[in-house]
């Protein structure tokens, strides 16, 4: 579910293993090993995240630390999103999705009707706005 609000992979790996170990600190090799994503990409989304606020960061001799700034001003909600995903099951179905047999059975249905309109109205109808040429492909078809 998190995927259709957050679309970078890399970034909700990072969001929700820095967000699930929140009083922890961690340099780059760390969470690239935890997380499983290449380092450079890693820090690219850190960076990102640090830039809006969401990540503080430090140097302590070679090495750069991150952590959850829990003084963000959406933390609270981010947290609580993160925390309701993943209690979500990960094959969750978003609105309406058909088989083909559904769809093609679908498709029929509408072009009936639409035929029927047709039959109904025959060449009446005058038209606001210029057909768009999918629309009259469609229309040759249906008729």
């Amino acid at each position: 579910m998190l995927e259709f609000i957050i679309s970078s992979v890399s970034r909700r790996k990072i969001l929700d293993h820095l967000l699930k170990n929140q009083n922890g600190e961690f340099h780059l090799r760390e969470l690239s090993r935890n997380i499983g994503e290449p380092a450079p990409i890693i820090k690219r989304e850190l960076d990102r995240l640090e830039q809006v606020g969401l990540i503080l960061s430090w140097t302590v001799g070679n090495r750069r630390y991150f952590r959850v700034n829990k003084n963000f001003l959406f933390f609270p909600e981010l947290k609580s999103l993160v925390d309701k995903t993943a209690a979500l099951p990960s094959t969750l179905k978003v609105a309406q999705t058909f088989t083909l047999k559904e769809g093609l059975r679908r498709r029929s249905l509408w072009e009936k009707r639409s035929k029927e309109i047709a039959k109904d109205y025959g060449n009446r109808l005058k038209r606001r706005r210029p057909r768009h040429p999918v629309e009259n492909r469609l229309l040759e078809k249906i008729s």
